[in-house]
């Protein structure tokens, strides 16, 4: 990468210009100052858009000196004199100003520039590329703010924990990566005794490294252990041949961060850069380097760059910095997300320190932040590393709670506690069988929370659930939770406040009074994803054949509700007869609401499967942002009892009806669980549950089984 500013181009010519017949019309026309530092301005805006960066060459130099010395052409010009005089203004001052609003817009410009190619460099995962421009920003004097920080201490973070995610966009899976990310103690050496102790300063509470620690590190020894900056590129976990590619690995130098391996139109988002333990080290020292720098500038700080600390912290296995980083949030007005407390989480389960490690839990339950499948599965193993009978019975009812199934890895966790001896030897001999039951009634059924029952020997088995919600296994009846009343009650009323607030011409409270007319219903049709179901044309006869089938498995036979948009029952499609006939026939059963033009229709028919407490058919998994409106706790619960699946075959559709028992971690009277795992479709029949049982119960289990069976 060049060291200097971009040389000046046709740009730098054409601003010259333009700055000369701007200068030339104000001795003519006494516009005076404002139109010159316009023009200045205007110009520097276009140059940010350039892509390049680094530090300024000899033609940029020439450039702003060509520009200064044109001012003061003009300022000693003639007829500029006479105007300076006429007008009053001194010809020095007038001067000045066009070269400090010449230096001004240079910066301007710059710093603009400067966070073009800090994304471009953000998107390649190029952390070099990025060091250099921050170390080109300072010796040119460019005052960086938050956002330029930001991104270099992402970068930099990232490289300390091992890898570089190039535009990394924030989608997909997350995971705690609970593998040693950290550089090796012994490396660290004074460094990280220096930081552990000086990081915050405790008279203004908040977090910043000492001043002037690099220097006592030892700069130019951690940049000697770099060792040519060695990096390993992976794609997708492999290491990808190519002919620059030498035993898995590639010696990377400065600026060599462009994916020269990508080849053939592969995506750069498909790559991670694994970073050699020299490297991670270099990555620490720079990233407290800004970090410090940062302070000292008194440049606010974000959620984001906080979070890079902390996980700077984590690489360098110091837990305790890394959660003292996300306490300084709150008071620094920041609120921290999931992501803030993955640092301090991680480091804490690496070393096995399990109090501080559930203390993170407790405080982003405090801050509002709830745990989800990767730091419960965080938890989790190291509560069973640890033989933490009472933390492993908390987190199966918070994965009851919050997740309700688990995951196959969360499984294969479960299976391995419950086969330990630890786990044979926990749990009551004797119980309150009353109190339980009055526990699990008072619970919704499902669950009693009054510890391990039991204790002996736990037999773990891989089954399903019949129809009739009996475990296949051990013949147990599995519950069918009930959906609290008012829960119920206050989910309608937020459905038709968010619909009300976002439907025109008060449309929603006409088709409240519409339901209130016709109805009741014991099922709603979503018609739009019937008649669209595997093609893009919308097929009345496909919403038919539906209607007619949910029909016959309804008590009453009933028409069910079919819920449209009107535009689908409009237009040169649905005037040929066959269609046209369909929707009349639906109209005279009093079985059709189309929806006004500018509405969604899926306010509409969720509000009436809620209102009639009734069946929903439709494959919609309702997951986009407007379901995301109701919340995550008592939705998943309503559509897991509501929601009618279908398919075709070639006898008509197929109904996949809602399962015959809660699909939730459940917990029985006589102390068994019954675990159901995450499955990569929706139909129940063929989900898979961990049934676990008591041994001493294993006779019993097995003549119940048997009978069933």
């Amino acid at each position: 990468m060049d060291s200097g500013f971009s040389s000046m181009s046709s740009k730098d010519e054409n601003l010259l210009k333009k700055l000369t017949e701007t200068m030339d019309s104000t001795v003519i026309n006494g516009n005076g100052d404002k139109e010159v530092g316009e023009t200045i301005e205007k110009c520097a805006r276009r140059r940010e858009m350039d892509s390049g960066f680094s530090s300024r060459s000899s033609k940029d130099e020439n450039l702003l000196k060509k520009l200064t010395e044109t001012m003061d052409s003009t300022v000693v010009n003639g007829n500029e004199d006479k105007k300076s005089n006429k007008n009053g203004v001194d010809k020095k001052l007038r001067g000045k100003k066009m070269e400090n609003w010449a230096k001004k817009s240079k910066v301007v410009s710059l710093r603009g520039t400067l966070k073009v190619s800090l994304d471009m460099c953000s998107k390649k995962g190029d952390v070099m590329g990025a060091l250099e421009l921050y170390d080109s920003a300072q010796r040119e004097g460019i005052k960086m703010e938050q956002y330029h920080y930001t991104v270099l201490l992402y970068l930099c973070s990232s490289a300390a924990t091992g890898v570089v995610c190039p535009a990394k966009s924030g989608s997909g899976s997350r995971s705690l990566g609970m593998v040693d990310s950290t550089v090796n103690a012994e490396d660290l050496g004074e460094f990280r005794e220096m930081c552990t102790k000086k990081f915050f300063n405790t008279k203004s509470n908040l977090p910043k490294p000492n001043n002037g620690f690099l220097t006592e590190v030892g700069k130019d020894n951690l940049e000697s252990s770099f060792n040519g900056k060695k990096l390993v590129k992976v794609f997708n976990g492999v290491a990808k041949p190519n002919s620059q590619v030498m035993d898995g690995t590639r010696n990377l130098v400065s600026g060599d961060y462009d994916f020269r391996s990508i080849k053939d139109g592969q995506d750069p988002e498909s790559y991670e850069i694994w970073v050699s333990e020299g490297f991670k080290k270099y990555a620490i020292q720079r990233g407290f380097e800004i970090y410090e720098k940062m302070c000292l500038e008194k440049v606010p700080m974000n959620e984001a760059s906080l979070t890079s600390v902390a996980r700077m912290a984590l690489a360098m296995g110091d837990g305790d910095m890394a959660f003292d980083t996300v306490k300084q949030m709150k008071a620094l007005g920041i609120n921290p997300r999931l992501r803030s407390y993955g640092p301090a989480l991680t480091a804490f389960c690496n070393h096995g320190d399990i109090d501080k490690a559930f203390a993170v839990e407790e405080h982003m339950l405090e801050n509002g932040v709830h745990p989800e499948e990767p730091e419960y599965e965080a938890l989790l193993r190291i509560s069973i590393e640890a033989s933490r009978s009472d933390k492993v019975y908390y987190l199966l009812h918070k994965l009851r709670t919050g997740l309700r199934k688990v995951s196959p890895s969360i499984a294969d966790l479960l299976e391995k506690w419950f086969q330990s001896k630890v786990a044979s030897k926990v749990g009551k001999r004797k119980w309150d069988k009353r109190l339980i039951r009055e526990a699990m009634e008072n619970g919704g059924g499902g669950w009693h929370g009054q510890g391990w029952l039991g204790k002996g020997k736990w037999i773990v088995s891989r089954t399903s659930v019949g129809d009739d919600g009996l475990c296949k296994c051990c013949g147990e009846k599995l519950a069918t939770i009930d959906l609290d009343p008012t829960e119920t009650e206050k989910f309608a009323e937020s459905v038709v406040s968010i619909a009300a607030q976002r439907e025109k011409n008060s449309s929603f409270q006409k088709f409240q009074k519409w339901l209130d007319y016709y109805g009741p219903f014991e099922a709603v049709v979503d018609g739009a994803n019937v008649g669209l179901f595997t093609q893009r044309k919308f097929y009345p006869s496909k919403v038919n054949a539906v209607v007619n089938g949910i029909r016959q498995l309804l008590p009453s036979k009933k028409w069910p509700l079919i819920v449209l948009h009107n535009k689908r029952i409009t237009g040169s499609n649905m005037d040929r007869p066959v269609n046209k006939a369909l929707i009349d026939k639906w109209k005279n059963a009093d079985a059709l609401y189309a929806t006004p033009t500018g509405s969604n229709d899926d306010w509409y028919w969720l509000y009436a499967a809620i209102k009639f407490k009734c069946l929903i058919v439709t494959n919609d998994e309702m997951r986009d942002h407007l379901f995301q409106l109701l919340g995550n706790d008592f939705f998943p619960k309503w559509k897991e009892r509501h929601q009618v699946h279908f398919s075709f075959s070639d006898t008509g559709p197929v109904f996949h009806m809602p399962p015959p028992c809660s699909v939730v971690i459940q917990e029985s009277e006589k102390g068994h669980w019954h675990i159901p795992i995450l499955s990569a479709h929706g139909y129940e029949g063929e989900r898979i549950w961990l049934c676990v049982t008591r041994a001493y119960s294993s006779q019993e289990t097995q003549v119940i089984a048997n009978k069933h069976e």
